[in-house]
C-alpha cells in the first residue's frame, strides 16, 4: 500500500519464495534495528507495571516516563 508515496514493507522469513532484493533487505534490517533499539531503551525506563485508574492516568504516566527518558539524553 502507497500512502502519500510511502510504502510499508516489513521483513521476509528466510525461506520466503518471493524475497526481497537484497538491498531492500538491508534497508529494512538496518531501519528495524533502529527502532526495536529505541523502544528497548525506552521501556527501561518503565517500571514492571504501570498502575493507573483510568485511561487519561495511564496516558498521562506513559507521557512522564516518556519525558524522563528524552531528559537522559541532556545528561
Amino acid at each position: 500500500m502507497a500512502y502519500d508515496g510511502i510504502k510499508l514493507l516489513t521483513a521476509r522469513k528466510k525461506n520466503a519464495k518471493r524475497k526481497h532484493e537484497q538491498w531492500v533487505e538491508y534497508i529494512i534490517s538496518n531501519y528495524r534495528k533502529r527502532v526495536e533499539t529505541s523502544f528497548s531503551d525506552i521501556k527501561k525506563c518503565f517500571p514492571a507495571a504501570i498502575h493507573a485508574i483510568t485511561d487519561k492516568g495511564f496516558i498521562i504516566k506513559l507521557m512522564t516516563f516518556i519525558f524522563a527518558y528524552t531528559l537522559n539524553f541532556f545528561k
